[in-house]
Parts: C-alpha cells; sequence; structure tokens
C-alpha cells in the first residue's frame, strides 16, 4: 500500500506545473462532488422549519385514499396531505414509522385504508393519536395487519408532521318554553342569541328563573 502511495506522489510531482493545477482542480471537483451527494441523502427528507416548511405545505394536495392507492404511479414524488389516526408508531434512532388510517368509518377509522409514513425525525406520536401529514408519495409499502393480512399500501416520506385534534361538533342551545323554564341547568343560551324571558311577572315582587332577585 505504501508502495502505491509512493509512486502515485512520485508521479504527481513529475508532472507538469499546469498538469498539477488541473490535477488538483479536478481532484477537488470531485470531492465537492461526493460531499454534496451525502449531504443530500442525508438531509433530502430532513423536516422543514420555517419557510420552507409554509411553502411546502402549501404545495401539498388533498386527495382521496382510493385515487392514491389506484394511481401510484401516478402521484409517486407528488407532494400530498392526509389526516388521520396513528395505528402504530415505532420511533427508533432518531427516525419514525407511522402506519396512519385516513379513512373514518362508523365512528371509528379503515382498517385497510392504511399509509405507511416514514419521518427523519423522532416523535412522541402513539397509537390513537390524531395528526396531519405533509409529505411526498414514495411507492408502496408491503404491510401486515392483524385483522387483513398482507397488504400494499402507499407509503409517504413526510416533511412535517402535525398532531390534529377532532374538532368535535358544538351543540346548539334552543331556549325552553315556559312549561320548562325552571330546568335552567339544562339548557344553554348560543352565542349572539337572547334568551326568551318567559317567566311571569308579578306587581309584588321581581322573579327571575322562579327565584326572588
Amino acid at each position: 500500500m505504501n508502495d502505491k502511495i509512493n509512486n502515485a506522489i512520485n508521479w504527481f510531482m513529475g508532472q507538469s506545473t499546469n498538469n498539477k493545477i488541473l490535477i488538483v482542480i479536478s481532484a477537488a471537483v470531485v470531492l465537492i462532488v461526493i460531499i454534496f451527494l451525502i449531504f443530500s441523502l442525508v438531509f433530502a427528507n430532513s423536516p422543514l422549519t420555517g419557510n420552507d416548511l409554509e411553502q411546502y405545505k402549501a404545495s401539498c394536495i388533498s386527495i382521496g385514499y382510493q385515487e392514491l392507492s389506484g394511481n401510484i404511479s401516478k402521484y409517486n414524488g407528488q407532494h400530498v396531505k392526509f389526516t388521520g389516526q396513528v395505528v402504530s408508531a415505532n420511533p427508533n434512532k432518531g427516525n419514525t414509522q407511522i402506519v396512519l388510517s385516513v379513512t373514518p368509518v362508523n365512528g371509528g377509522w379503515s382498517t385497510t385504508d392504511l399509509l405507511f409514513v416514514t419521518y427523519n425525525a423522532q416523535t412522541t406520536f402513539k397509537a390513537g393519536d390524531i395528526v396531519t401529514v405533509y409529505g411526498n408519495v414514495d411507492g408502496t409499502y408491503n404491510y401486515v395487519s392483524v385483522s387483513n393480512g398482507q397488504l400494499i399500501i402507499p407509503k409517504i416520506t413526510a416533511r412535517d408532521i402535525e398532531l390534529t385534534p377532532l374538532i368535535i361538533p358544538s351543540v346548539v342551545g334552543v331556549p325552553f318554553s315556559s312549561s320548562s323554564s325552571n330546568n335552567s341547568n339544562n339548557s344553554s343560551s348560543p352565542a349572539n342569541i337572547t334568551p326568551i324571558n318567559t317567566s311571569p311577572t308579578t306587581p309584588t315582587s321581581n322573579v327571575s328563573n322562579g327565584k326572588p332577585v
């Protein structure tokens, strides 16, 4: 090995000045290209922040699961957005793998409409969490489901994952009639609605909801 190194050095020293400069420049270019490729491979799918993240999220499209799973080649590399429930989460050595159910059914979530999500960062997400994933379509993944056996599901390389609590529809209160006016603990008045005062009035005292004021 030492002989080869010495021979290379002797060969280089025997070159003309112009050739030496050309060799040094060529070696530097090759080294820069190698470093750039390594950097690209390591950080290409790293989580985004700031303006880069906002621009990326704006580029993501929302599509149906069946449309995606039936046209993987069409959407491969496309930026997509999905919200769903975490079936399983496996954070390991700075990375996270998530199986995500993305179709609500009968008060729960589909056991077949699944995505396999990889994220180049460790997270604290757990089964049952509702999250929104922004990422690139990256082919398919062979997933073995306990209830459905082996499934071929879309794979998403995520650039951002956000906890997304479900919004529970609020119940709008309706004013009770005069016959139920004393049941005030079981009713509420919605915003911007003035409750109707149905309490009887008497000439001797002021009464509100059946109680003297």
